[in-house]
């Protein structure tokens, strides 16, 4: 159960993340908010590092620079995504990534799928479907080829990072080493963008930006110790939880109304997590 409620936790503080993100969006640039939301978890990732006494670059680093790189790249990716076809649109692909991350988990990590694993699986991306009002079959403008395929490549992407999350785990690298990797890579990939896009930000959105890296950080810690303890396609699909996290958020913070869909949506994620909580495979309950 433990590693149920870290990946809990993970969605909430990715979901407060978010709501900072979009506050920032409105003075900033997406490259400029990714390279402040990197530098400051990697300064709060290496105060963890001393402070625990753990390795700062691993004994496995073909994985962890794997891990830093899928990562980042994911993260611009899906960044991209969001700028090019509708938020709702962005958001299912995106929500396409626990079925890569289940895949990517039997190839690499050996990690059997039960039934119920892969029902939850589905029933959780129709539940963000469902949340989203149907994207796809109301909208009326078509998705370009290229744009669906950046959403896609996003969404791969974040599996594959999730993945060798779990597997630098597996291989004992401390989890504070794990989540240095991701915002070193970020900075690093950044930066060079950063000359032509740069705005100074003005007080307020300073203090949006501590805010993203604060639930950045938290997010991270608990997706990292989530995918440490549970496996992969089981911590992925617990993520759903995100969705009416943010729904909730925005209805709250920006006066979003609450629709039949987001119920009915919520319902259906609901019972996606109750079918992987209740799990009893045998080989799964072995990484538990």
């Amino acid at each position: 159960m433990t590693g149920y409620i870290y990946m809990v936790f993970s969605a909430f503080f990715f979901c407060l993340m978010t709501i900072f993100v979009k506050l920032a969006g409105n003075e900033l640039q997406t490259i400029q908010i990714v390279f402040f939301r990197g530098v400051f978890t990697l300064l709060s990732t290496y105060y963890l590092i001393k402070k625990y006494k753990a390795s700062i670059w691993g004994n496995y680093r073909g994985v962890l620079f794997l891990r830093g790189i899928t990562g980042s790249i994911a993260l611009f990716f899906v960044y991209e995504s969001l700028q090019r076809i509708s938020i709702p649109e962005a958001t299912v692909i995106q929500y396409l990534y626990p079925i890569f991350t289940a895949i990517f988990g039997l190839f690499l990590l050996n990690e059997k799928l039960s039934r119920n694993i892969i029902v939850a699986i589905f029933f959780g991306l129709a539940g963000v479907y469902t949340i989203f009002e149907f994207p796809f079959i109301l909208s009326n403008e078509s998705i370009l080829i290229e744009d669906l395929s950046i959403a896609l490549i996003g969404a791969c992407l974040t599996g594959a990072a999730y993945v060798l999350v779990r597997k630098a785990s597996k291989l004992g690298e401390s989890p504070y080493t794990i989540m240095f990797y991701f915002p070193l890579f970020s900075v690093l990939i950044s930066l060079p963008f950063m000359f032509s896009t740069w705005i100074m930000p003005s007080i307020l959105c300073w203090v949006y930006i501590f805010f993203v890296g604060v639930f950045t950080q938290l997010g991270q810690l608990f997706l990292t110790f989530g995918y440490k303890i549970l496996p992969a396609g089981k911590a992925a699909s617990t993520s759903y939880f995100q969705v009416p996290f943010s729904i909730i958020a925005g209805m709250i913070l920006f006066n979003d109304s609450l629709t039949l869909h987001f119920v009915i949506g919520s319902v259906v994620i609901f019972f996606s997590i109750f079918l992987i909580i209740n799990d009893k495979n045998k080989n799964l309950n072995n990484y538990s």
